[in-house]
């Protein structure tokens, strides 16, 4: 493979202790160190609880409560398409966890912000973060919270073609319109000895707003001065008129087009491509190498991202607007790589009134803490083919966690 190619000790001590306080006090005796020990058992499970040597669990995942989690409670969220497998099995393992109800509607990463900024819904999930417009827009202090991580992939349909390179010349030239045909010489030229049919390229885009859209555009208006002047990035842009273009809801629908018509090219998330055997490109990073899409890859990314002289993240309540993970510099680094977040508000009490109960705001930060454990919906992510996030995230995480309020005090704190 070329360069460019990358990819218990007491029990004895106890027991005759028992047997001598049987023979001096008999039958009664026995009873009443039965019952201590009863007791102790009691007590110790009931310590084991409080300090969280002991969890309720559920599948792969587990947290220690330390407080009442307040059950029966329904928490809605809506948005990225994106992050929905995962928030999918989030929800479901956190429900049997809990016995609440966490239910999310993948609208698409622009849908959930105007839902949370509609207050519709408890949280709002996004691979995008909120534009200074989005910010000035809500009606109350909202938080933002990265919940996971993971990569774009390229997904094409072109029988008999197998481990496509692409770089961000050629995926903006397609995209623009500039680049039509399969075996057009810019793409031959990074696929050396590849037989590419003279077959008229589709490309898939999304039609409705979509935080994977506003990564992947932003990734191309980095490698591309004539995209970014033509078509910039956001969640929706005005996709360049490109004969036989399609236009697709959600990252299902992408997926779904271009599994089953040739000579299609689009991008969804990693798990997309994955669980429906969809074929994907290598994509070439600042490195000059070309590196699939993957758990590790993206990883890396983030790794080597948040690991730059300088790095740092907002707070919060801060603006988030230029937060990228893109062209991460490392050798084998996957460049078109995101987090997603979910948006909620800090003082739940004040921005939905009588619409929110205090139980719901307590159920609502547990879950989302619940997400960022170790032990909990992140145990998930690499399974589901997301990046678990760094302990430095997390971190800043619960930071925000601890500034969440109902009535001017502290939500109390689960797990």
């Amino acid at each position: 493979m070329s360069a460019n190619e990358a990819q218990g000790s007491g029990t004895t001590n106890d027991q005759d202790m028992a047997r001598m306080r049987s023979q001096k006090s008999g039958g009664h005796g026995a009873i009443i160190a039965l019952g201590v020990v009863l007791i102790l058992v009691v007590v110790g499970v009931g310590v084991a609880y409080e300090e969280g040597w002991l969890s309720k669990s559920s599948g792969n995942a587990s947290a220690a409560k330390t407080c009442n989690i307040p059950n029966q409670q329904t928490i809605t969220g809506a948005g990225s398409t994106f992050v929905n497998p995962l928030m999918s099995q989030w929800a479901t393992s956190y429900n049997a966890y809990s016995t609440n109800e966490v239910t999310y509607n993948p609208v698409g990463s622009g849908a959930g912000i105007t839902d949370i900024t509609g207050k519709t819904v408890f949280f709002g999930a996004s691979d995008a973060p909120l534009t200074y417009a989005q910010t000035k827009a809500m009606p109350d202090q909202q938080l933002t919270f990265p919940e996971s991580a993971g990569a774009i992939a390229i997904i094409y349909n072109v029988p008999g073609v197998a481990g496509l390179k692409v770089n961000v010349a050629v995926l903006s030239g397609i995209f623009l319109g500039t680049i039509t045909n399969w075996n057009a010489t810019s793409i031959q030229a990074l696929n050396t000895g590849v037989k590419l049919p003279n077959a008229t390229i589709i490309p898939v885009h999304r039609s409705d707003g979509s935080g994977t859209t506003y990564a992947f555009t932003q990734w191309l208006s980095l490698g591309s001065t004539q995209w970014a002047s033509q078509v910039s990035y956001a969640t929706t842009v005005t996709w360049p008129a490109v004969q036989g273009e399609q236009a697709e809801k959600g990252s299902s629908g992408i997926a779904g087009y271009v599994s089953t018509t040739q000579y299609t090219i689009g991008y969804v998330d990693l798990n997309y491509a994955l669980s429906n055997s969809i074929t994907f490109a290598k994509v070439q990073n600042p490195a000059g190498n070309f590196v699939n899409p993957s758990v590790s890859s993206a990883q890396k990314a983030i790794t080597n991202v948040t690991a730059e002289a300088g790095f740092s993240l907002p707070a919060a309540t801060g603006n988030w607007s230029s937060v990228s993970m893109l062209n991460s510099p490392g050798s084998y680094d996957y460049p078109i790589t995101t987090l997603t977040y979910m948006i909620v508000y800090q003082a739940p009490d004040v921005a939905y009134g009588s619409s929110m109960t205090q139980l719901q705001a307590e159920a609502l930060w547990n879950f989302m803490n619940w997400t960022i454990s170790s032990t909990g919906g992140q145990s998930y992510s690499g399974a589901l083919y997301y990046v678990p996030l760094p302990a430095g995230i997390i971190a800043l995480d619960k930071t925000t966690l601890a500034s969440m309020t109902w009535g001017g005090t502290a939500i109390p704190a689960c797990i």
